[in-house]
């Protein structure tokens, strides 16, 4: 249980969690899974981990828009504050804005004393809301005898010391009345200035803006502003617009208004059918075309470049062969890799294969194969969409390549889909629509790639088959949803019933009706090729097409029982006649290897082809009436006695032939590519309780030492800390210039206190003031074991 509550408001973050309970340790760990992991061992520790940069990072990342509106206003608040003066400055009520922020551990505090997380202030940078910085801080850079002409040409007391006269400036010009006097006497031009940068950016490009301008001799308005300390200088040619006078002229009011409510999105409505029937024939066609990319880079796998990944003039080739366009066989790469289709090899001279796991994905139906290939697709980091753009060093990222992994892409394209699930129904809704609910709901998040990756989950969800006719489909919201049986289900209803029968006619076409049955479909891509595809796939019968599947092992009467088994129309005469001219002349030459000879039974063929001018480079020669010796290797006389008309088939050494079915090759069993997001998971309930149980242990420790060591020195107690979070402490002490007790192990080994103002941190040194010394000193970092706040 966490100890009872102090009568006084905490004095640090680590005060405040100490006396959080239970349930909101777990609601920040929940909420800023990073900070369970690994589990802190106090509550000085947890303050610490969640006050870094990229732990405040990923917080703010994940804020909504009213949450980073009310951040700001905090920002531009001084520190402490209170949450009327936020909900004032905001212009709505903040309290429940300010319980979110307060539960993310980036506000601490009660509500009389709201303190802003140091390195939230960082983040939002030096114009937090467009607004400028502090009086104090813009007029900072004028010298003392400047600061001095401005008080007395305001008519306020003088004063050449900085520290008496900026905070009279200050206070002087950040009153909405004075603000208002002044302007009533400014000349023409200077509202129109001013209103240029009340809303931000708060600076402009002046020449010579640093030169000496009094109210008597000010010429336009922006020397009258400058004259006035209304416009400060931020550098030799920039002027900038202070805050306090920013704030005065928006009315007191940090933002506009208080953006509260998300942007409804448009919803289209789309008819059911036109949705599952547009997704069902995306589905089919992806998985079409990773099949045919892995049969591809089966039997011709392309290198893999050195950097990794495939070369542009592969992915082309590749693309060709597809018969799509370069982007979309990237992404046909991207997905069969990211579902373990296909692989690097891994050996010495590497090349992309399939995997043993592509064979078997192969014989399952379409609704099974598509449920692996979006799942894998749907939790990856990867952007296929990059493939083809340049890196910071100009060099073109390539497919498969290492550099195509972007983190915030995950939650982008979750929250795409859930939008779409929201719209309902077959509800589309537009990429513009979609991107303003996104950048309401988290507007820090992927930063400037946040609307490609919008545009680009659309593009690669519609292509899958996720989506249709832009709606989400009955299967991509199962998906979405984690069911992949329900997902494959909704699929199957979606997709026409496959067929078992063609039509084969007497142009020497066959037409399938609908999806081929897997297994047939196979073995009539081995005698035809696919003329055209759409709601009928077309294959196309020649001699070169029969031959193939002849060279694979097929007779003649073979091939004719399977076309007549699967026509609903009988073989054609002119396809019969096609298959049994082609077997007549299948074989009736023969290669084989000597160096290489070719053989035939018609004494008269061989004739020919020795006077044939195509035969040429092959050398060949008569060695008898039948027989002719090649100087060419037994492939190339196949292929050239191929292209002078002949059916030449391969023959062994026993004279037989030699059945020459493609070759496959494939690689090794490969894992899945992991997605790369630095986001560590959700902790999970046990994970929560014993995040809690170990910082109460390490408080209670802390306490136990602190009263021991009270009996024998007057420095509080030193936990041991790791180098990390003295360095995060030492540099929180430095920049709120407040001195700290560190423990340091001196040279000679002996452990010693010493109280330092911190006054830089950089390199693995400390440079302090000690005070027992009173002397600038330079620590090194390892030897700090601990860091303590100073009791005042």
């Amino acid at each position: 249980m966490p100890p009872a509550a102090r009568s006084s408001a905490p004095r640090t973050l680590a005060e405040d969690l100490r006396a959080r309970g239970d349930e909101d340790l777990e609601a920040l760990f929940t909420a800023r899974p990073d900070l369970a992991t690994p589990l802190p061992t106090s509550t000085t520790a947890l303050a610490t981990r969640a006050t870094t940069r990229a732990s405040v990072q990923r917080a703010l990342d994940g804020l909504d828009t009213p949450a980073l509106q009310v951040a700001e206003v905090l920002a531009v608040l001084p520190d402490p504050t209170g949450a009327t003066a936020v909900s004032r400055a905001w212009g709505a009520r903040a309290n429940d804005v300010l319980s979110h922020l307060r539960r993310r551990a980036l506000v601490w505090g009660p509500d009389r004393r709201l303190h802003l997380v140091h390195a939230v202030r960082e983040l939002l940078g030096a114009h937090p809301a467009g607004l400028g910085p502090p009086l104090a801080d813009a007029l900072g850079r004028r010298s003392p005898q400047r600061l001095a002409e401005l008080l007395e040409d305001l008519g306020l007391p003088v004063s050449h010391d900085p520290e008496v006269a900026l905070p009279r400036l200050a206070a002087h010009l950040g009153e909405p009345a004075t603000l208002e006097a002044l302007l009533r006497e400014a000349p023409a031009g200077v509202r129109a200035l001013l209103d240029r940068l009340t809303w931000g950016p708060p600076t402009g490009s002046v020449e010579r803006a640093d030169r000496q301008v009094r109210v008597a001799g000010a010429s336009g308005p922006v020397d009258w502003l400058l004259a006035h300390g209304l416009l400060a200088v931020s550098g030799p040619g920039t002027v900038v617009l202070p805050r306090e006078v920013g704030l005065a002229l928006r009315g007191g009011k940090v933002h506009r208004a208080p953006d509260r409510e998300p942007p409804a999105p448009r919803v289209q409505p789309r008819r059911p059918q036109v949705v599952a029937a547009a997704a069902a024939e995306a589905a089919a066609e992806a998985c079409r075309l990773v099949e045919e990319l892995g049969r591809l880079w089966g039997a011709a796998p392309p290198p893999v470049l050195r950097a990794g990944g495939v070369g542009v003039r592969e992915l082309r080739r590749t693309a060709a062969a597809l018969e799509v366009e370069d982007a979309t066989a990237a992404l046909v790469a991207e997905v069969a890799h990211l579902a373990g289709l296909v692989a690097d090899d891994a050996e010495v001279e590497p090349r992309w294969l399939p995997t043993p796991a592509f064979d078997t994905w192969c014989e399952q139906d379409v609704p099974a194969r598509w449920t692996a290939l979006a799942r894998a697709w749907l939790v990856s980091t990867r952007v296929p969409a990059l493939v083809g753009t340049r890196d910071a060093k100009g060099a073109v990222r390539s497919a498969l390549g290492p550099d195509l992994d972007r983190g915030p892409v995950l939650p982008v394209r979750r929250a795409v889909l859930a939008q779409l699930a929201a719209a309902g129904a077959d509800g589309a809704v537009e990429a513009e629509d979609l991107l303003a609910r996104l950048r309401w709901e988290a507007p820090r998040r992927a930063g400037r790639l946040q609307e490609d990756l919008v545009r680009w989950t659309l593009r690669d969800a519609g292509w899958l088959g996720v989506l249709g006719a832009g709606a989400l489909s009955a299967a991509g919201r199962a998906l979405a949803g984690g069911d992949d049986e329900a997902a494959a289900a909704a699929l199957a209803a979606a997709l026409p019933e496959p067929v078992g029968e063609v039509l084969l006619q007497a142009d020497l076409t066959a037409v399938a009706p609908g999806p081929l049955e897997v297994h047939l479909a196979q073995r009539l891509t081995a005698l035809a090729r696919v003329e055209s595809r759409g709601g009928a796939t077309v294959y196309r019968f020649d001699a070169a097409t029969v031959r193939r599947g002849l060279d694979e092992g097929l007779t003649a009467d073979d091939a004719l029982r399977f076309l007549a088994d699967v026509s609903a129309t009988g073989v054609p005469q002119p396809l019969e006649y096609l298959v049994r001219d082609v077997a007549r002349r299948h074989g009736r030459v023969r290669v084989g290897r000597a160096g290489s000879y070719v053989r035939a039974e018609d004494p008269a063929v061989l004739a020919e082809l020795l006077s044939d001018r195509r035969c040429a480079q092959l050398g060949l020669r008569a060695l008898a009436p039948t027989v002719l010796a090649a100087a060419a290797e037994p492939d190339e006389v196949l292929a050239a006695l191929r292209a002078a008309g002949l059916a030449p088939a391969a023959e062994g050494p026993d004279g037989e032939l030699v059945v020459r079915r493609p070759v496959a090759l494939r690689s090794g069993a490969r894992g899945l590519p992991r997605p790369v997001t630095g986001e560590p998971p959700p902790p999970s309930p046990a994970l929560l309780s014993a995040a809690v149980r170990s910082l109460r242990a390490g408080d209670e420790d802390a306490a136990a030492g602190e009263r021991r060591r009270a009996e024998h020195a007057d420095a509080p107690a030193l936990s041991h800390l790791d180098p990390a979070t003295s360095l995060a402490l030492l540099r929180e002490a430095a920049g709120e210039r407040r001195a700290v007790w560190i423990g340091y192990v001196d040279a000679d080994g002996t452990p010693r206190r010493h109280l330092v103002e911190p006054i830089g941190v950089e390199g693995g040194r400390i440079t302090a003031f000690d005070r027992a010394e009173q002397s600038v000193r330079t620590f090194s970092v390892h030897r700090v074991t601990g860091v303590a706040a100073r009791e005042e």
